[in-house]
Order: structure tokens, then sequence, then C-alpha cells
């Protein structure tokens, strides 16, 4: 099962600087995370040969006008746990060859994407959220400064990260027990301090 740093950082709030956002049917603006974004957060969370990926289904359920598109069911296996989900993709131009390419790379970035959605805000859970509560640092407008609250955070940030760094190793598991309960510091904030710590205990 997961660690609790792994906990930590599944649950933190997405950074708005990964989310990209597209248009939709209707005209609705869309928000997404890339496919490349997707695996390099796993590999960051999980650990490079800490999951799986396996395409179990691709078929191609369309090929007229130009376009071809197919449909794929990705599994994604992580320390036993299993995470299934589904995607489609369209081919377009180019060769028939071309076409075929694109649709079955889209349809499976797209499943992979479903798949590790369902572990966490990290991989775009936040965005299936109205609302999009679990999405931190949209820009503020440029008449706005940023809050005290925020620069006092940073300032907290900076004495807790030389706090991990310098003391006792054997006042680690206080140290560790201490940076949980700190109000003032955030998911993602004490997770990159619990990492401090554990990469002391080594």
């Amino acid at each position: 099962m997961f660690n609790d740093d792994q906990k930590q950082l599944l649950a933190a709030p997405l950074q708005k600087a990964h989310v990209k956002s597209r248009q939709g049917g209707g005209g609705r603006a869309l928000s997404y995370i890339e496919g490349w974004h997707a695996i390099a957060e796993a590999n960051r969370i999980f650990g490079f040969d800490g999951w799986i990926s396996e395409t179990v289904s691709m078929e191609c359920v369309g090929n007229e006008g130009g376009t071809v598109s197919y449909v794929a069911k990705v599994r994604v296996t992580v320390d036993g746990v299993i995470r299934e989900g589904w995607g489609a993709g369209h081919g377009r131009g180019g060769s028939v060859g071309d076409r075929h390419e694109s649709a079955v790379k889209e349809a499976e970035t797209d499943a992979r994407k479903r798949a590790l959605m369902t572990f966490g805000n990290q991989f775009g859970l936040a965005l299936y959220d109205k609302d999009q509560a679990n999405v931190e640092g949209t820009s503020l407008p440029a008449q706005q400064a940023p809050s005290a609250k925020r620069k006092g955070n940073d300032q907290v940030m900076i004495k807790a990260r030389k706090y991990a760094q310098e003391i006792a190793v054997e006042q680690i598991p206080e140290a560790e027990a201490f940076i949980r309960s700190h109000k003032e510091l955030n998911t993602m904030q004490r997770a990159e301090l619990i990492k401090i710590l554990n990469g002391r205990k080594a």
C-alpha cells in the first residue's frame, strides 16, 4: 500500500501551472493535464519501477471521411492496487498509417490518464470539480499584490526547511510529528519536509 509521503503527495493540490485548456463541445473550455505530465507524476510519486501501465484493449471503431477513431482500455497497477480507464483517439490528415498511429496514441494516452486520475489530484482528479477547489496557484490579477498571509507562509517554509535540514538525527521522529501537525504548512510543503527528514535517515 501507499506510504505516508505518497498519500500526502496524492492528496496535495494540483498546481495550476500543470493545467492546460482547450475548447470542447459547445464552445466550453475544458481543463486537462498532458499525457507526459501524468507519466512524470507517476514516476515521481510511485517510483520509476513502482507502477505498471498495460493497454488491455484497443479497437478501431471508425474509419470514414479521412478520420480514424480508436477506443482503448488501459490498466494501471500500483503496489497491487488496480485502476482502469477508457479513452478515445482520432487521427486526421497524413497517410493512412499516420492517421491510425495518431488515433492509437491518443486513445492510449487518454485511457492512461483516466486510470491514473482515480489516484488523486496530481493526475487531474481536481479538474473534475466544477470549482477546482484543489487546483492551487491561480494567477492573481496584475493589480493585486500577494497577500501578507502568503508572504508569511513562505517565511514559515524557509524556517521549516532549515529546521528539517539541521535537526539532530535522533530527533527526527519528533520533528516529523511536529511538521505533520503544523497548521501553517500545506500538504505539499509537509511532504517536502518529510522527504528531507527521510533522506537524512538513510
